[in-house]
């Protein structure tokens, strides 16, 4: 009776997590929602993170020197760098299937975590003000690249909880599921991992980079995508064996979350990471259809390493090194071979579709070029003239809609670059958010586009290179966000391919 209860509760609880994670795609992929649905929860969590600022000071009053290298140095286990080392080493060292389920989860992931920053907007606790005390982002020396674009996005939730958690536990449920440990090691085993998810959230807090609210939508996320996946890992094992198939509704998975993602207020490099990753989800994809007989059976790491046949005569630390040099060769001379001749050849491929085209694949970022030369100004056409106006014209009004649903610390919050003089949580919003958030109510309409180009970029920012395609958005160098978007997708495929293709055939063909 007992047994059958726990299933019928587990099984339940299953189910709202798929319907949680399902409805949140639904909503994501429904951008005539966004907005209202901002408005209604930015101002819960700007109160939130208002109330948890003192949860960040009183952490940051144990700093010390080794505290804040620990905490940096573990951070880097949810990372770019991490993930493009350790995912890579599953396929080529005999766990081809727990590598794949990985990279699907993660993408599916981040894509939940960053769609959340960008759909709610709540900042950091980065350089705001706490009483007579400003809140230190105790990375902000760091030369880390990484971690700094980091810090450039919104806050709610930390996806270094939410990924954390769903890694981790994922590969301890793996090797339970498949019989690879016993049942006492994988307790044993979850336990570890609530420890470190616990150190990773309280690095959070102690870097200034969160507050206990961002902790906690991360946890929830991610035990509501972990639960989700799980549920469902049987299906997408099946779906990836369809081959070509799979191929293309990866490709057209990926092609409308990419275009219907939220636009955040401000820009964020949280959607070029959501591009990285699902990029390199589609190239694995693609490179299992590719070499198929390369990822079954799905649990290779038994036979391999049990030290029966010949694969394994000699060192098995030589024949891991083989393997992975090899991997690694192919995956460097794919990277770095794919995205100059993306950048080199989208341009001219761009060209033979025309701008009413190109508008409607306009990913949802804002424009962060300079503005072009006055005597290039003059040569854009009467009809664009007045369409600038108008949407110039709809700023102020759309700013003040947006700012109905929004406190006094939405105001103080939303300048967490800036830094500026404030007592609690008081400041103005910034030019650039309001344009922002005119550019966010107009939607992915061309006047949005319009809107969004209107607005002077980054300092320091370089002007469209074209500038017939000036009304585009740009990036700080003055490329297409169109051409930097795709170029960024396929650079990541090609590592995918590199990852799971190319590599296990070149393995297969020297026999290691």
């Amino acid at each position: 009776m007992l047994w059958t209860l726990a299933g019928a509760l587990h099984a339940g609880f299953s189910a709202l997590c798929v319907a949680l994670v399902a409805a949140f795609l639904l909503l994501v992929c429904t951008p005539v929602l966004h907005q209202p649905v901002r408005s209604r929860l930015r101002p819960l969590a700007l109160q939130e993170v208002e109330q948890g600022l003192s949860w960040v000071l009183a952490a940051q009053r144990w700093q010390t020197p080794l505290l804040t290298s620990l905490f940096m140095h573990s951070s880097h286990s949810v990372s770019v760098t991490f993930y493009a080392s350790f995912l890579p080493m599953l396929f080529w060292l005999g766990l081809p299937e727990l590598g794949r389920d990985l990279v699907l989860l993660m993408t599916l992931s981040l894509f939940v975590g960053n769609a959340i920053k960008d759909l709610v907007c709540s900042p950091r606790p980065l350089g705001l003000a706490y009483g007579r005390q400003r809140l230190k982002f105790l990375a902000a020396d760091s030369s880390d690249e990484e971690v700094q674009l980091n810090a450039k996005e919104y806050g709610l939730p930390s996806s270094h909880t939410l990924n954390s958690l769903c890694l981790n536990y994922f590969a301890v449920w793996y090797f339970y599921d498949r019989g690879l440990i016993a049942s006492g090691t994988a307790l044993a085993l979850y336990g570890l991992v609530a420890l470190w998810v616990v150190w990773i959230a309280a690095s959070r807090l102690y870097l200034g980079l969160h507050t206990p609210v961002d902790i906690l939508a991360g946890a929830l996320a991610g035990l509501a995508v972990l639960v989700c996946f799980i549920a469902v890992e049987g299906l997408l094992s099946r779906w990836i064996l369809h081959g070509p198939a799979a191929v293309l509704h990866a490709a057209l998975a990926s092609l409308v979350l990419l275009r219907l993602h939220p636009r955040p207020m401000a820009h964020t490099p949280s959607f070029e990471f959501t591009t990285s990753f699902m990029g390199a989800m589609f190239g694995v994809v693609a490179g299992m259809a590719l070499t198929p007989q390369a990822h079954q059976p799905g649990v290779q790491l038994a036979q391999l390493w049990s030290g029966a046949g010949s694969r394994l005569a000699g060192s098995r630390l030589l024949w891991a090194l083989r393997r992975l040099g090899v991997g690694f060769a192919a995956v460097a001379v794919m990277k770095e071979g794919s995205k100059p001749l993306l950048l080199a050849l989208l341009p001219l491929l761009y060209r033979f579709f025309p701008l009413p085209i190109r508008r409607l694949w306009q990913p949802p970022v804002h424009n962060l070029a300079a503005a072009p030369p006055a005597a290039a100004a003059k040569q854009h056409s009467a009809q664009q003239v007045q369409e600038e106006q108008q949407a110039k014209q709809r700023q102020p009004r759309n700013a003040r809609q947006h700012a109905d649903g929004d406190s006094a610390n939405d105001e103080a919050l939303l300048d967490r670059h800036n830094g500026g003089r404030q007592h609690g949580m008081r400041t103005r919003r910034s030019a650039a958010a309001a344009a922002a958030a005119a550019a966010d109510q107009a939607g992915g309409s061309k006047q949005a586009g319009q809107a969004a180009a209107a607005t002077s970029g980054l300092p320091g920012a370089l002007p469209p290179q074209d500038l017939r395609l000036a009304e585009l958005p740009h990036d700080a160098q003055g490329r297409p966000w169109d051409v930097v978007v795709t170029a960024r997708f396929f650079s990541y495929a090609a590592i995918g391919v590199a990852v799971a293709g190319v590599a296990p055939r070149l393995l297969d063909a020297l026999g290691w």
